[in-house]
């Protein structure tokens, strides 16, 4: 009786797939470090924190309204820091490759409007090292991944055949980076505007 379950379970699983308009989009990303932790005796210089970069997505509806939306994206991130005791700035500068699997929720303002709230779990790769620049420079060997939890709203407004998107989100890190001693650098924090173009397929 559970296998006969299972199997129906997965065959109208399968079939809202298929019949699903899956959407498929793009965006390019900047933000500000706000929120980042650090854990010397640095300082963080907001204004100079910055991060960018591009993301591709899909949306997948599973119900009425609630889509599922995994993204794939890379980041440059930078975290400007200044050291009172040594009368030194410096930025350090890593590049994460990002994974996100995110729950939508659309609410149809209009015909042409929609409003989606978001949120979800983002898992980051750092590749390579962080670079540091300024008055301290060099590269420092760190471990590679990170988590956050994403929350945020989506804004689509119907453009020809797809959507304009904006998209405005707080990435809050759960887990700091650290260096190759397991030595707490930073936890990554941000506000970061979106702006891109979906389309149904």
């Amino acid at each position: 009786m559970k296998k006969i379950i299972t199997l129906v379970v997965t065959a109208i699983a399968a079939v809202s797939l298929a019949t699903a308009e899956i959407t498929v989009g793009g965006r390019g990303n900047f933000g500000f470090g706000i929120g980042t932790k650090l854990y010397g005796d640095e300082k963080l210089e907001l204004a100079k924190s910055l991060n960018y970069g591009i993301t591709g997505f899909t949306k997948i509806p599973v119900a009425e309204n609630i889509s599922v939306q995994p993204e794939l994206g890379f980041n440059v991130v930078k975290s400007a820091m200044k050291v009172d005791n040594f009368d030194a700035k410096y930025t350090s500068t890593v590049n994460v490759l990002d994974l996100a699997a995110l729950i939508t929720y659309d609410i149809e303002v209009s015909d042409a409007l929609t409003v989606s709230p978001f949120a979800g779990p983002q898992f980051g790769y750092v590749i390579g090292k962080a670079k540091l620049s300024g008055d301290f420079s060099g590269d420092t060997k760190v471990k590679p991944f990170i988590f956050d939890i994403v929350l945020g709203t989506e804004v689509a407004y119907k453009m020809g055949n797809g959507a304009l998107v904006g998209d405005l989100r707080y990435n809050f890190g759960v887990t700091p980076l650290k260096n190759e001693d397991g030595d707490k650098i930073a936890t990554l924090r941000s506000l970061t505007l979106g702006v891109g173009y979906q389309i149904k397929l």
